[in-house]
């Protein structure tokens, strides 16, 4: 066969049209793009899918700088206690108790009669002289408290079997 035959078989194919507009199974050139083209609907639930899912990224981002705000609040929150505190400590050291005494009987905490005044003896403050050191054995109290620990333990919380 010649390369001219080849040419006139190639251009008979291509002229005719493909099988399945053929005979039989033919369809309108309309049916055809209508089959291809991307429906209306179609389109309508791409649209909303996108627009729910930019929801949810706008809702997370939403929440997370919302976070981001309360736990810088909470910080300066904590800052602030922390200052207020240590301030507190401060006057408490730098006042003494003759400052106090007209501010407690101003704001009514001073004792109502003399009578409830206590004063202790210095023999009932611990006496550094009393402590025990530490190269000297403990008291007998203390031993006697270590020997009833011995003996009779601590009660302890139990879990209990439910089977």
């Amino acid at each position: 066969m010649t390369m001219a035959v080849h040419r006139q078989r190639r251009a008979r194919r291509a002229a005719r049209p493909p099988a399945r507009f053929q005979a039989g199974g033919r369809r309108s050139i309309l049916e055809v793009s209508m089959s291809r083209a991307i429906r209306p609907e179609l389109w309508l639930v791409a649209v909303a899918a996108v627009g729910m899912l930019l929801v949810e990224v706008w809702q997370s981002s939403r929440m997370t700088e919302l976070g981001l705000s309360l736990d810088k609040s909470r910080s300066a929150l904590q800052h602030a206690r922390a200052r207020m505190d240590c301030a507190h400590a401060r006057l408490e050291r730098q006042t003494t108790r003759a400052e106090l005494v007209p501010l407690a009987a101003e704001l009514g905490l001073a004792p109502a009669d003399a009578q409830q005044v206590v004063q202790l003896p210095s023999a009932y403050l611990a006496d550094a002289a009393d402590a025990p050191a530490e190269g000297k054995p403990p008291a007998a109290l203390a031993w006697a408290e270590r020997a009833t620990r011995a003996l009779v333990p601590d009660a302890m919380a139990r879990a209990r079997d439910r089977n």
